[in-house]
């Protein structure tokens, strides 16, 4: 068996090339894998998620167990959770020695973390491939019990859709829907070459604390998702058109801006007023 750990970071590149081909396994590009092979990369999300020796960490992907051994060494107890049967079953192999981790081979998307967790409190660290980063992380804001941190690498352009701020051009929906569920800081840009093999974008390091309590509280949530969708399904129009089909007359709202510029709390404060003339109508 290879052994390695943060010691040995200068030849992660080559223990990840050693480990592929000790097990003859090649990345499957249908799911997205990328290895990281970059150790100031791997400290970066090490110091991001702030493990403690009580921390309980779910880490979406195992991959080679790089990451994970890290987590380990740090916190209570590691949960990994891996749809590949094969790579779940190289990184047992690699990680056979630590007693503190947890293997689940399951679709992240169909696995109910609450249940996993069993109640604890929990951070959440991964490598999420790109092309499902988006329902991952609408599954993981959602949550009944939300993680405390979400520490993850994903595409740079997803990032910077995240953390965009009102008035700009990456600002839309998924920028509302995010920062409406938790704080967003963009840890830092990750290169193509910090990965094996090396992906087709640059990729970021993202931190999100989802908020304990809304930090704008809204009467009806389904409402204020409804008018926020229906706003940027056409962005480069005024609100009194995209919103042409909710009770909009009245309100207290300049309905000539686009949704580009309207932020989270305004959003929140059109969406309580609506319910309000609903109810009281």
């Amino acid at each position: 068996m290879i052994k390695y750990g943060l010691m040995n970071t200068p030849t992660l590149a080559q223990i990840t090339r050693e480990l592929l081909m000790a097990y003859n396994r090649f990345p499957r590009k249908q799911l997205g894998q990328h290895f990281l092979v970059d150790p100031m990369v791997l400290q970066r999300i090490i110091a991001a998620a702030e493990v403690t020796s009580d921390d309980l960490i779910v880490e979406i992907g195992s991959g080679l167990g790089l990451v994970t051994l890290e987590l380990a060494k740090r916190a209570n107890h590691v949960i990994a959770i891996e749809i590949d049967g094969e790579l779940l079953r190289i990184s047992q192999d690699v990680l056979k020695s630590q007693n503190n981790i947890s293997f689940v081979r399951k679709d992240i998307l169909k696995t109910d973390l609450n249940e996993l967790t069993v109640g604890r409190h929990f951070k959440v660290v991964g490598n999420l491939p790109y092309y499902i980063t988006s329902p991952i992380l609408e599954a993981l804001l959602t949550l009944k019990d939300r993680p405390e941190k979400v520490v993850i690498m994903t595409q740079k352009e997803v990032a910077e859709r995240m953390a965009a701020a009102p008035g700009t051009k990456k600002y839309g929906s998924f920028s509302v829907f995010v920062q409406y569920y938790a704080d967003i800081k963009l840890n830092s840009l990750i290169s193509k070459s910090s990965f094996y093999p090396w992906p087709e974008v640059s990729s970021a390091l993202v931190v999100l604390t989802p908020h304990k309590e809304p930090l704008y509280p809204v009467q009806d949530e389904k409402l204020f998702f409804d008018i926020m969708h229906a706003a940027f399904q056409q962005r480069r129009k005024q609100l009194r058109n995209s919103l042409a089909d909710f009770k909009i007359e009245g309100l207290d709202f300049d309905f000539s801006r686009r949704p580009e510029t309207v932020s989270v709390k305004d959003f929140v404060k059109l969406a309580n007023e609506l319910n309000d003339k609903t109810i009281y109508a």
